[in-house]
């Protein structure tokens, strides 16, 4: 390899060069990089928080290399260091063990496996040792053999683990943590599966919920400032028919807040309050609202009010343990279990809704250190309205493309991300990203809809930064030195790109209170890898799809027992995308930033009419399909076509059709005939169902409140 005299610009270099082997700190790759350099910071933060003062130091850090440089992801890697690490932590501690040369794996890890020490371990504990040691024990050694000369192989073998002579067949543990997982797994999967098209149904109704609390907020912050009213104004509002209640809030400052509540403020501040200068002053001050009640407008019932208040009553956003009690602690974290945020037993405390991102969900510290004292909720609005807004495309994107995280972050406001075609005056969309293990980008197929939602992320944030075009950012999650070039990524807020824990929190916050159960009656949590799971299921087990063809769609190398397949072309893949999509949407304008020139587009239509079909008007709806008909022409039930609310009248002819069908069939001794009648009813029954619920969200987008301001 070659020797550079250059130092690893990593800022976590100085803080190793003592710590562990000059020579592994500066090792490079076949290009001559530092490998230390191509490491995430989310891994060495963790490696210098808890191994750099190890025994197996060296060990996990060659690890660490080796993963990075072939392209792991950040959280494959983040567990497995983390894994061995507190294994090997608690082997050594049990034998007393002082270094690496006395650690024996025939002797010591097989104790432990065996379950002779820590008995309180689970048997998924231990299998997923022994799973990610001889996994590491295989890689350290192949990427040794091929990637370093001989004298360097010679040296490194050093930091080698040593593989066990037994693996996962020898131990009973094997079979029991394997079935668990995947029960649970499976479980979860058959929840979520059948709802996912209400799930992205119930996104938008609460989207439209949280946007009319935004435009009331805004237009209450307009009367304060055109009349001049003193505060705090109180206004309200009646939700749409389908929830039928109204909500009653209060409009505050921070100097108004703070002169009203006297006794709770200190004389320095009611005065800098009252001049409003310093804290109070006009450009630290802000606006936020103090939710009364909710009440029914017909029935004498209790009313629900806004879906996540609970969260701000019972005070689990953000850290909420900051400042807690011990009592306090212990009540919030029982709450937190009983919605299936953590496990019982852990001694953790869960943090499901902190995005540990400023300006998204989070609550300013004004907010959060003065709620013991207001009679209603206070609410920031803003942050919750770009929590709901990021939340919203997240689950569009999931459940229909089964992306991983890191894809999704990948997203761009750039015109290498989005792609489009226009066919017959239909525009068709992917974004391109770079998969799981891989270094090159590769097509991800969108729909309109998601378009839609992607175009209403843009705008929030060219909202936010008070400008046309969205800032290009640095990329913070899995294998950032993939993309070192700043770009105008769509997760970003207050000038950072999202990490995992923003994207979980918005999802939690905008899906919170659903709850869905398992057939044992456990809490199932919507979680990012869940839905992923939920697509393949969807694609496999409901739409028949060939594994080989999911495993393309899902950007999966391996396949394991779905060898046999053929490989699908890529028209077997855009084509299976397309019958996937349970989408409605409108005609999508794009932004002038990912428009081609007239020039590319004529040469890309071009090319595409050669490939492909023209786009029709079909039997309540519109063909969104790319390639050969998945259904030869039976386009009644076929995912690959967009239901549209306006050809809802086709479709009750239809149902009528097929009851008369049925009859004649019957008469006619036609069995055959008589089920294909009543599955055309029921392809035509489930398309309405799917239209009904775009119709209610489609009209709440259009309903605005009247807004009444209460005079004092």
């Amino acid at each position: 390899m070659t020797v550079l005299t250059d130092n690893p610009q990593s800022p976590f270099y100085e803080q190793l060069l003592c710590a562990v082997d000059k020579q592994l700190l500066h090792l490079q790759d076949a290009r001559g990089k530092f490998l230390l350099d191509k490491v995430h910071e989310r891994n060495m933060k963790y490696y210098i928080h808890n191994v750099v003062d190890k025994p197996w130091n060296n060990h996990l850090l060659l690890v660490i290399y080796v993963y990075s440089d072939n392209n792991a992801d950040v959280g494959t890697i983040y567990n497995v260091i983390g894994n061995i690490h507190s294994r090997l932590k608690d082997i050594f501690d049990v034998f007393q063990l002082e270094n690496m040369t006395e650690f024996d794996v025939e002797t010591h890890m097989y104790q432990y496996l065996k379950g002779s020490y820590y008995q309180e371990h689970s048997d998924s504990k231990r299998k997923e040792l022994l799973k990610w040691y001889r996994a590491v024990s295989y890689n350290k050694k192949k990427w040794i053999t091929t990637k370093l000369n001989s004298s360097k192989q010679s040296y490194f073998d050093q930091y080698l683990f040593p593989m066990p002579s037994y693996d996962s067949r020898d131990f009973p543990f094997t079979k029991s943590a394997t079935e668990q997982a995947h029960n649970t797994r499976k479980n979860e999967t058959d929840v979520i599966v059948p709802l996912l098209p209400q799930i992205r149904a119930e996104g938008h109704f609460r989207w439209n919920q949280l946007n009319r609390l935004r435009q009331a907020f805004l237009k209450a912050c307009e009367q304060a400032k055109k009349t001049n009213c003193p505060l705090p104004l109180e206004f309200h509002y009646d939700e749409p028919e389908r929830i039928g209640e109204r909500f009653y809030f209060r409009l505050w400052d921070k100097p108004a807040f703070a002169l009203l509540h006297p006794d709770q403020f200190p004389s320095s501040s009611l005065k800098s309050a009252y001049k409003r200068i310093g804290a109070y002053s006009e450009d630290n001050n802000q606006y936020f609202v103090e939710f009364i009640k909710a009440e029914c407008l017909e029935e004498d019932d209790e009313a629900e009010g806004l879906w996540f208040m609970e969260l701000f009553e019972k005070g689990v956003i953000g850290q909420w343990f900051a400042n807690a009690t011990d009592e306090e602690i212990k009540q919030k974290r029982a709450l937190l279990y009983s919605w299936g945020y953590g496990e019982e037993g852990k001694g953790r405390n869960p943090q499901p809704f902190s995005s540990r991102h400023k300006g998204v969900l989070a609550t300013s510290t004004f907010i959060s250190r003065y709620q013991h004292i207001a009679e209603g909720t206070l609410l920031d609005v803003e942050p919750l309205y770009a929590a709901v807004t990021f939340g919203l495309l997240a689950v569009d994107i999931f459940t229909t493309t089964g992306a991983r995280l890191n894809e999704l972050l990948q997203i761009s406001n750039t015109r290498e991300c989005i792609r489009k075609v226009k066919v017959e005056n239909k525009l068709n969309y992917s974004f391109y990203a770079i998969p799981k293990g891989r270094d090159e980008v590769e097509p991800f197929y969108i729909s309109e809809q998601t378009m839609k939602l992607i175009q209403l992320v843009a705008k929030l944030l060219k909202d936010h930064y008070g400008s046309e075009k969205i800032p290009s950012v640095k990329y913070r999650y899995s294998r950032s030195h993939l993309f070192p070039v700043p770009k105008p990524y769509f997760f970003q807020y207050h000038n950072n790109s999202f990490t995992e824990f923003t994207v979980w929190a918005c999802l939690r916050f905008l899906l919170h209170g659903l709850n869905f159960e398992s057939k044992e009656g456990k809490p199932v949590v919507i979680k990012t890898h869940l839905l992923r799971h939920a697509f393949a299921t969807e694609a496999v087990q409901r739409q028949g799809l060939p594994i080989d063809i999911v495993a393309k769609i899902l950007h999966q190398r391996d396949i394991g027992v779905t060898e046999y397949y053929a490989e699908p072309t890529p028209s077997q893949v855009a084509q299976s995308v397309s019958d996937l999509h349970d989408v409605i949407s409108d005609y999508v304008d794009l932004d002038e930033t990912v428009l081609r020139s007239p020039e590319e587009l004529e040469k890309e239509l071009e090319e595409y009419k050669q490939q492909v079909g023209v786009f029709n008007n079909v039997l309540g709806g519109t063909c969104v399909t790319a390639f050969v008909c998945p259904t030869k022409m039976q386009c009644l039930g076929c995912q690959a076509k967009v239901p549209q609310p306006e050809k809802k009248q086709e479709l009750e002819e239809v149902i009528e059709l097929s009851k008369d069908m049925e009859k004649r069939f019957t008469k006619m001794n036609l069995p055959v005939e008589v089920k294909k009648a009543k599955t055309m009813r029921k392809y035509a029954r489930n398309e309405l169902k799917e239209i009904e619920l775009i119709e209610k969200y489609r009209e709440e987008q259009k309903y605005e409140p009247h807004i009444q301001f209460d005079r004092r």
